[in-house]
């Protein structure tokens, strides 16, 4: 499967590392490893939320956390985030050895079927089946949990491809301790699809429609000459198993996100609200989307950005549109140099983050092109900054 772009990486580097550590602990007789990254404003008065970032197919700890730039999220909200890394995964058959690279133990199997010069040859696939991930995932909550206070009913999930699987995984077998997840490009695995979860949980799931890793219709992967196979629910199937369980309404309320970029990609929300215990499902449907993660430099939105969002309750799938509506003076619109305002204003880019303040005439050449948002008293505009 395809591994995340890292194009933030050498940005990323430019922020402090004394609060993010690779942390080891023996689980299941195994050596395993996770990234901590703890804010700079954690203080052991104050309970702190957790939020679990699983990798997936292939990648690693490290490269996940730097390309989904969570750092800014949980120095944004003040979070403690957790990488872990996934164990190697060397699969033996009848026809050979082959190597799928680091792989979460997310509840798969497939039943491999083929013919080879006329004879038939079938056997299970069951994805790294010896790594206990469940159980290593929980003893690294258990271990953050000693050190740190952690806010007990705000741990969170989320994961991309496999690591999604396992955030599903997570969320059927622990949902007694985790509020939350959302999973990207990853569906409920066919072991586990019939399990019921132990709680309600709120889950959030976001799938392309061109996703060419994990059929959108049918949860199928390409094992190349051997065929394709389906690893689970499919993705509005998996949304569907989460709806039933927390018995949330059956007709969710749709918005569509602003359509901010001319690259044929829409984003629409399907929210599935009044759940027991006030569970609610969310399906964030990317038309025409690929096996990727999104972010808002490039794309309408920011997955991780939508993920925090949704964990806290606090989605506005109309913010932006609201924002283009509310308009203020601001000029030059487009602007090279400099903008004017009325009073104070601050400035916000696509991902919601505060980039400039200041007052009357400001100053925006430090600003790369683009589009952003200029908050004041007097309301919200947005601008192009066009050289």
């Amino acid at each position: 499967m395809k591994k995340l772009f890292t194009l933030c990486f050498l940005v990323l580097m430019a922020f402090s590392l004394n609060a993010q550590t690779l942390k080891t602990l023996t689980w299941a007789g195994q050596q395993r490893q996770y990234l901590e990254y703890v804010p700079s404003t954690y203080s052991a008065d104050t309970p702190t939320p957790v939020l679990f970032m699983l990798h997936g197919l292939g990648d690693d700890c490290t490269n996940f956390f730097n390309a989904t730039r969570v750092r800014a999220t949980a120095e944004q909200r003040g979070w403690i985030v957790v990488c872990p890394q996934a164990l190697d995964f060397n699969l033996q058959t009848p026809l050979g050895s082959y190597d799928f690279g680091t792989s979460w133990s997310a509840g798969i199997t497939i039943n491999v079927q083929f013919e080879l010069y006329g004879m038939p040859f079938s056997f299970d696939v069951t994805v790294n089946p010896d790594a206990d991930d469940s159980g290593f995932l929980m003893a690294a909550l258990d271990a953050i949990d000693e050190e740190y206070a952690v806010e007990p009913d705000s741990v969170f999930f989320a994961g991309f491809s496999l690591g999604a699987c396992m955030s599903h995984r997570m969320a059927i077998e622990h949902s007694d301790r985790i509020a939350a997840i959302a999973a990207v490009s990853g569906v409920v695995g066919n072991d586990v699809d019939e399990l019921t979860p132990t709680a309600n949980v709120n889950v959030l799931q976001i799938f392309g429609t061109n996703d060419d890793m994990i059929s959108y219709d049918g949860a199928e992967i390409s094992l190349q000459s051997y065929g394709s196979y389906s690893i689970g629910l499919p993705a509005e199937s998996t949304v569907e198993y989460w709806r039933a369980f927390n018995q949330c309404s059956l007709t969710p309320v749709v918005e569509d996100y602003p359509d901010l970029f001319n690259d044929d990609l829409t984003f629409t929300m399907y929210s599935y609200l009044d759940g027991a215990n006030d569970s609610r499902v969310s399906f964030i449907k990317v038309n025409n989307g690929e096996h990727t993660w999104y972010d808002c430099d490039h794309y309408d939105i920011d997955y991780t950005q939508e993920i925090a969002k949704f964990f806290t309750g606090t989605i506005d799938v109309t913010d932006v549109n609201e924002q283009a509506e509310t308009n203020f003076n601001v000029y030059p619109n487009p602007a090279k140099d400099y903008i004017q305002v009325e009073g104070n204003a601050n400035i916000y880019d696509l991902c919601g983050k505060l980039v400039l303040k200041g007052s009357g005439r400001i100053d925006v050449t430090a600003l790369p092109e683009g589009m952003y948002f200029v908050q004041s008293e007097k309301g919200c505009s947005k601008i192009v900054i066009n050289r």
